[in-house]
């Protein structure tokens, strides 16, 4: 499973091609989710983020698709018109004018309204992002004596999301 600075990565990838840019073209084949295509087919990308190992790309119109790669998924980007080699399960595709992201093999997608994500099952348990440039020591000392946290191993709290998100 990628941990939070492969996703890091790669939410910073995505964002160089599609923050800014327009969804001209969109697929989702899970089911489910396939008339997310309509809700975001010209809607602009206002950028890609994470939130540990949650990739979150923030839609201008007020929706984020979250995803989540679990073990096996992983995102490639291409060309517009090219294809990876993979054979892997399509999940999510994203076309730009001049770029796709293909999401492959994940199976947590889903696209929210952006002012209740924090109501969203798995990001509500996250703490901070361990890689968020926001995050100082006080913040980390203050976790630590936090009774959720304070009586347990730093080396068990590294692991545990809900302390700080992205590292185990």
């Amino acid at each position: 499973m990628p941990e939070g600075p492969e996703i890091r990565l790669t939410a910073d990838r995505l964002n160089t091609i599609l923050a800014n840019q327009t969804i001209e073209h969109a697929e989702f084949t899970l089911p489910g989710m396939q008339s997310a295509a309509t809700r975001i087919i010209g809607k602009k990308v206002e950028r890609v983020t994470c939130h540990g190992k949650a990739l979150l790309t923030q839609f201008a119109h007020g929706e984020t698709l979250y995803s989540h790669n679990q073990l096996y998924g992983v995102w490639r980007t291409t060309e517009r018109g090219k294809l990876p080699k993979t054979n892997r399960s399509l999940r999510v595709g994203l076309h730009t004018t001049r770029h796709s992201a293909f999401l492959y093999s994940a199976t947590d997608v889903e696209l929210w309204p952006t002012d209740h994500l924090y109501q969203h099952p798995f990001l509500k348990k996250l703490g901070p992002d361990v890689l968020d440039s926001s995050i100082s020591v006080i913040n980390i000392v203050e976790r630590l004596q936090d009774k959720r946290f304070r009586r347990r191993s730093l080396g068990s709290l590294y692991l545990d999301q809900a302390f700080i998100a992205g590292i185990g």
